[in-house]
């Protein structure tokens, strides 16, 4: 979208939050990978990691709620801002998952999956991997998982734009519907009137009925040919 004005304040907001998601991220690897031995350097970075997270999940609630209020974005800018949210939400919750599981590097078990339900298991991928190669596949698997959750909320959004763009459609045919609909009781209270009229003239004219049914059938095949152009 290209910009034709001042920089719009909800994107600019969104821009900080999307920063702060990242700087607080960047706490997080570093409390993995230079403080995992339990001191309190460790406490104090995890405290400070969730403190930014609170903030942050208050941030994008409040850019939520701007964007159902908003009226000067369309629609469709609308749903792009909706999916940024849904996206941004789905990090935060990410790292806040990663604070619940154990901080310390050192303690493999934590860093492998299944930990916690008995003896953890070493598997294909983790086999022969020391504890920075350990906490480098658990980045990857996440940057994995991000990804496939961005091609899912693409997918999302492709749908609801389509779904959208038929509703219209449909708005469209049955307005079309409705003309058509108007035209044809027209048409027939005209028919009504006219068949009206031509009664009283028969009546009125005794000795001229040949020529007043010629008129009226003249007058039906007129109307009929006037609705068969309409309807076409």
């Amino acid at each position: 979208m290209a910009a034709t004005g001042p920089p719009d304040a909800w994107l600019q907001e969104y821009d900080d939050a999307k920063k702060s998601a990242n700087d607080i991220l960047t706490l997080i690897q570093d409390r993995n990978v230079h403080h995992g031995n339990g001191s309190s350097e460790a406490s104090r970075l995890t405290a400070q990691a969730r403190k930014r997270l609170a903030t942050l999940g208050t941030t994008v609630e409040a850019l939520a709620d701007r964007i159902e209020s908003a009226t000067s974005v369309t629609e469709n800018e609308k749903n792009r801002r909706r999916d940024l949210i849904t996206a941004l939400r789905s990090r935060r919750q990410q790292m806040l998952l990663s604070l619940k599981r154990d901080a310390n590097p050192a303690n493999r078990a934590a860093l492998l999956e299944g930990a916690g339900q008995g003896k953890p298991k070493e598997t294909a991928d983790t086999a022969g991997l020391n504890n920075q190669g350990l906490v480098q596949l658990q980045r990857d698997l996440m940057k994995e998982q991000d990804e496939q959750v961005l091609q899912l909320e693409q997918t999302v959004n492709s749908t609801r734009h389509m779904a959208i763009t038929i509703d219209e459609e449909l708005q469209l045919h049955n307005r079309l519907l409705d003309d058509l609909d108007e035209d044809v009781n027209v048409t027939h209270s005209r028919m009504r009137a006219a068949q009206k009229r031509v009664r009283q003239v028969l009546r009125d004219s005794g000795g001229c009925k040949f020529s007043c049914m010629a008129f009226v059938l003249a007058l039906v095949l007129v109307v009929l040919i006037v609705l068969l152009f309409k309807l076409l």
